[in-house]
């Protein structure tokens, strides 16, 4: 709990510790000799390293804790004593410090929780500078996303913290695709910052830091001869002598610092300083139970292929069962069919009347494909046809009730049974040559299951607690040809669903929420792929409360790069999306 400020020897005065500091048989001290009389007793309960502490100084009366200040240390004797601990922006860095060096993991996780919810543009840089020094601090993960997603409003704002940035942590900064910003100037201008706050240090950095320019050569040649005359570079002597302005142009920024520095061209291999737009592979749309209805929902939008960061679209008054994106229309399902059509770029709704062609089957799947969209429905794949406004059949598959389907290799991966006997079947649809492969079937028979494709790998789910083996799930191996067990689920889900996010499959019970209120229901889990084992997901866990979100991954190349486009403008509001 995070309360005013209490000083420690105010617990003595009240409450069950009231008298309780005449039994004290010890004394902490801090460098600057502020003394905190303690119980030892007290103290050995609450952390290993307080009881090797008093271990080794079994006799000592006065032992000295280096390197904590006296009012953090105070704030940790009370957190020990009550529980209750006063947080703010300026002491929950140095606590979560001293949390680590007094191995106080308790005290350590609420300050990490603390430090997530209130960080700001104005601590956040400065947190990861600390962050990066102590290598138990969790947060350092959290700050680096947040200095990534709000990196512009953290160069406008005084103090921001960039100058006290590590090289190392600022590089990755600069060269990752999700960096916020509207153009590569704005990072240019983060270099000329941190470079010039110590130059006689960072000046070796300098081309190293030039390969995470992303330029365009029709958009930033004035860029690229500004770089090139700059103080930092023209008169850098770890980069290349002053240039004349003949020479200043796009391609001499990248071949100047080639032919006196061989050794970075991987590193402008790797980051494409020839234009590679800073677009991520892909999105994600959202929807979350609202707490003031089960009906209701809210639809966000990640920021990029993680789902941490999201921006709110609209709220959609019905409940959300599946999502479908054609072109860049959503179109949301309820259990009775169509609810609402969204044009995500736009963010408005689109009168089904005007779409009514377009409208996939909700008993199928849409899946995209090379920018195209496929929707499979019984034993025939569409292909929806933009000129036209409409959806063609392309192929029917011969002898098989399709029960899954998703996109592998660049090929419509289908499971299904056969429409006469009980046998599973399998077969892939290549759109570009036209043509069905057969292809190995799962070896356990199973009249409904789910198909979800993950790391090129897919997986079949059982989905009814009927089913004669609930707790097998099988996976096919395209580079082995074959179909493999996994582990058994922990659990017996009696209406399971699997789902693809944050690059796991995860399985949960997917009950109704009414339903769910008068039984146990077992927790979800997730595969993990390098322990080779079902991992059972804990309550503390942002994917805790699965069932309460729906998620449609958006990859298309040409919507991910319009909506990007329209993300990183400024004044866009980017919250953290706690899924708990």
């Amino acid at each position: 709990m995070n309360v005013p400020a209490k000083s420690f020897a105010e617990i003595f005065n009240s409450g069950s510790w009231q008298g309780q500091q005449k039994f004290t048989d010890c004394a902490l001290q801090t460098n600057d000799r502020t003394t905190f009389r303690i119980h030892r007793v007290v103290l050995t309960q609450s952390s290993e390293y307080f009881r090797k502490l008093f271990n080794t100084n079994l006799k000592k009366e006065i032992v000295v804790i280096p390197n904590i200040d006296c009012k953090i240390l105070e704030s940790i004797l009370v957190y020990i004593y009550t529980g209750t601990i006063a947080l703010d922006e300026k002491n929950v860095c140095d606590l979560m410090v001293a949390s680590d060096f007094l191995l106080l993991d308790d005290l350590m996780k609420r300050c990490h929780s603390f430090a997530i919810q209130n960080m700001t543009s104005t601590s956040c840089l400065s947190s990861l500078s600390i962050a990066c020094q102590f290598e138990r601090l969790t947060i350092t993960k959290d700050c680096y996303r947040y200095a990534v997603v709000h990196f512009t409003d953290i160069l406008e704002t005084s103090n921001g913290g960039l100058e006290e940035l590590p090289f190392e942590i600022l590089n990755k900064m600069l060269e990752s695709k999700s960096l916020n910003v509207t153009s590569e100037r704005t990072v240019w201008e983060a270099i000329i910052s941190w470079t010039e706050a110590n130059s006689s240090i960072r000046l070796s950095h300098v081309p190293a830091l030039l390969t995470c320019l992303k330029l365009d050569e029709e958009v930033d040649e004035n860029l690229a001869a500004e770089i090139l005359s700059h103080a930092i570079v023209s008169r850098n002597p770890h980069c290349f002598g002053f240039m004349s302005n003949n020479q200043l142009n796009f391609h001499t920024l990248k071949n100047t610092i080639l032919s006196h520095h061989p050794s970075l061209d991987p590193l402008f291999q790797k980051s494409q300083i020839s234009y590679d737009s800073r677009t991520p592979n892909s999105l994600h749309l959202i929807a979350r139970r609202t707490e003031s209805s089960r009906f209701c929902r809210e639809l966000f939008l990640s920021y990029d292929n993680e789902f941490d960061f999201c921006g709110h679209i609209r709220k959609t008054y019905s409940f959300v069962d599946m999502m479908t994106v054609i072109g860049q229309r959503i179109y949301i399902y309820a259990w009775y069919g169509i609810s609402y059509i969204i044009d995500i770029v736009e963010e408005a709704l689109v009168d089904r009347d005007e779409v009514l062609m377009t409208l996939p089957s909700r008993n199928g799947w849409t899946i995209t494909l090379g920018g195209k969209s496929y929707h499979i429905d019984g034993c025939v794949v569409c292909r929806y046809e933009f000129e036209r406004n409409r959806w063609q059949r392309i192929a029917t598959a011969c002898d098989i009730l399709i029960k899954g389907a998703s996109a592998l290799n660049n090929r419509i991966f289908i499971v299904g049974v056969h429409e006469l006997d009980d046998v599973m079947m399998c077969q892939a649809y290549d759109p570009e040559t036209k043509t069905w492969i057969s292809l190995p079937a799962p070896n356990i028979f199973r009249p409904e299951f789910s198909v979800v494709a993950n790391q090129e790998q897919v997986f079949v789910v059982p989905k009814y607690w009927e089913d004669v083996h609930p707790e097998k799930v099988e996976v096919y191996d395209p580079l082995e040809n074959t179909w493999m067990s996994l582990p058994d689920l922990p659990f017996e889900y009696r209406s399971p669903k699997a789902v693809v996010v944050d690059d796991k499959i995860i399985v949960y019970e997917n009950n109704e929420e009414q339903s769910r209120r008068y039984q146990n229901v077992n927790p979800p889990v997730y595969w993990d792929e390098s322990a080779r084992l079902w991992t059972i997901i804990d309550e503390s866990s942002p994917w805790y409360n699965i069932e309460q979100y729906s998620f449609l991954a958006l990859d298309d190349s040409r919507l991910v790069k319009d909506l990007t486009a329209k993300n990183r403008r400024p004044g866009i509001k980017w919250e953290r999306i706690l899924l708990a």
